[in-house]
């Protein structure tokens, strides 16, 4: 991959398939590029049974000598668009995807806005998608799309170090995993998503939007556990609208307290 992003250009499509095991930045100045794993579904790329690394699509750390917590990506540029592979962390505190944002103006913006991902799967320990970077990338990452994926024993699904603004997360299966979704979020739209079993402390782990401006609309999830605050549940701003979500006491018709 390191080799394909020496070459690409703005618009360009990148198809794959086997094992990547490389922890990379994406060129700067280079807008709406789409990677796409080749496989019929994203999963591990075992080397065994044979034949087992040809034909699924993932994209994880080196074996040795990869950076501790450091992102398997960092996106820096808008409109890049991921679909159908795997992506794994190095370690717990790394994120598999990293969408962020500087204060750089003309051609040193770096801007990982607009960005799509569909279709895809973050698993293993560590952040499936991490908005910003405290301290490095700290702009609002803008109009995010993050659907139909699965999101599998992570420390954190999707976690924002920073407020993030106007994502839409939507047919998304989180299964068990510490934490869900958290994210200091502005104008989201979370839909359709299944949200399972969560193992984080009281007041995080399923949903929590805590640190965001808020107005966002929380409707039409299955939500596990307990629908509340303490059962992991949190509103960013109380002009949140949470409602018709599926949960253990019935349908959700207002925010959780």
């Amino acid at each position: 991959m390191a080799k394909a992003f020496e070459v690409i250009a703005s618009g360009d499509v990148i198809n794959f398939r086997g094992k990547i095991t490389e922890q990379l930045v994406t060129p700067v100045n280079v807008f709406d590029v789409w990677i796409n794993g080749m496989g019929n579904r994203p999963r591990h790329a075992d080397a065994t049974p044979v034949g087992g690394n040809i034909a699924a699509a993932q994209w994880g750390t080196p074996a040795s000598g990869g950076t501790a917590a450091q992102a398997t990506l960092r996106v820096l540029q808008q409109g890049w668009r991921f679909s159908n592979f795997l992506m794994t962390a190095i370690d717990l505190n790394a994120a598999c995807l990293e969408i962020v944002r500087n204060a750089g103006a003309g051609d040193l913006e770096r801007d990982a806005s607009h960005a799509q991902v569909l279709g895809m799967r973050f698993s293993g320990a560590g952040v499936g998608i991490r908005g910003g970077v405290a301290g490095l990338f700290t702009e609002i990452p803008y109009n995010v799309e993050v659907g139909w994926s699965q999101f599998d024993n992570m420390t954190y699904g999707m976690r924002a170090a920073i407020e993030c603004n106007q994502w839409y997360i939507h047919d998304n299966v989180f299964a068990p995993n510490t934490n869900q979704i958290i994210m200091a979020a502005r104008n989201f739209l979370i839909t359709r998503n299944s949200i399972g079993a969560f193992t984080a402390a009281a007041s995080s782990g399923g949903i929590d939007l805590n640190g965001g401006t808020g107005l966002n609309q929380v409707t039409g999830n299955n939500l596990s556990g307990t629908y509340s605050i303490a059962g992991g549940y949190r509103v960013a701003n109380a002009n949140d609208n949470w409602y018709g979500n599926a949960s253990s006491a019935g349908f959700t018709s207002a925010d959780p307290a």
